[in-house]
């Protein structure tokens, strides 16, 4: 039944997952989408047990969030997430986030994509969800999330190189990593300027132990997009921040 597809949690903020200005960092929103989406996936039969079991691996494919607030050190928050009904090859998934007073954080959307480990070869998300009822779910955030545009023209470039402890027990570089390795193409200074609004993330090849990913920023007004290359030209990433800046 939709009522049972929403899943819930309490968490409360610790000190290696805030910034420099002591709110909930932006890589510490995806872990914790992440982790919700795990727990609810093995909750509904088609988690890492599953995939275990099936020879599959979930992938993330894209991310969008929108900030209304960032939590603080210490706030304990509730993490809500639910699956909406896929489309086309990606399953998707929403998320929201509610401070300690209960007002709303954050909400995300997100598109997964399923995986034959054999040949990492896509499996049609449809046959999971066969027996599910999507009906009256809802959405945190309305569609799906969208692709991240281009831009016109370059800036600064950033070299960083793979390592052990980027690493997923995929041996590919974890998600939140990318999108620490899209915050270090900001200095302190800079970033701590940005009242965020929200963030878009899209993932095109993974990145293994030892690559070395050259990030390409682009800025327009109210946004910032960080393109990742490979050494081949392909990309891996590609994320894009929206902000108002503040005094």
């Amino acid at each position: 039944m939709a009522t049972d597809m929403h899943y819930s949690f309490s968490h409360t903020i610790i000190y290696s997952e805030i910034d420099t200005r002591g709110r909930l960092a932006l890589p510490s929103f995806s872990a914790i989408f992440q982790e919700a989406a795990l727990l609810q996936a093995e909750k509904l039969g088609f988690g890492e047990s599953y995939c275990a079991a099936e020879g599959r691996m979930w992938v993330l494919s894209r991310l969008r969030v929108e900030f209304d607030r960032s939590p603080v050190h210490r706030e304990t928050i509730r993490v809500e997430t639910w699956p909406k009904e896929p489309q086309g090859p990606l399953a998707r998934r929403d998320f929201r986030i509610f401070g300690a007073d209960g007002e709303l954080c954050a909400r995300a959307t997100s598109g997964w994509m399923l995986l034959d480990t054999a040949g990492m070869r896509p499996v049609r998300p449809q046959q999971v969800f066969k027996d599910f009822d999507f009906s009256g779910v809802g959405e945190a955030v309305q569609g799906s999330a969208p692709k991240v545009p281009g831009c016109d023209g370059e800036g600064s470039q950033v070299r960083v190189t793979a390592r052990y402890s980027d690493l997923d027990q995929n041996d590919h570089v974890n998600n939140t990593r990318y999108v620490r390795w899209f915050l270090d193409c900001f200095s302190p200074q800079e970033f701590d300027r940005l009242d965020l609004t929200g963030f878009d993330i899209n993932y095109s090849r993974a990145a293994g132990w030892n690559d070395t990913v050259t990030l390409k920023r682009c800025d327009g007004p109210g946004s910032t997009i960080v393109r990742g290359y490979l050494d081949d030209g392909s990309e891996s990433f590609a994320a894009m921040l929206l902000y108002r800046e503040v005094s």
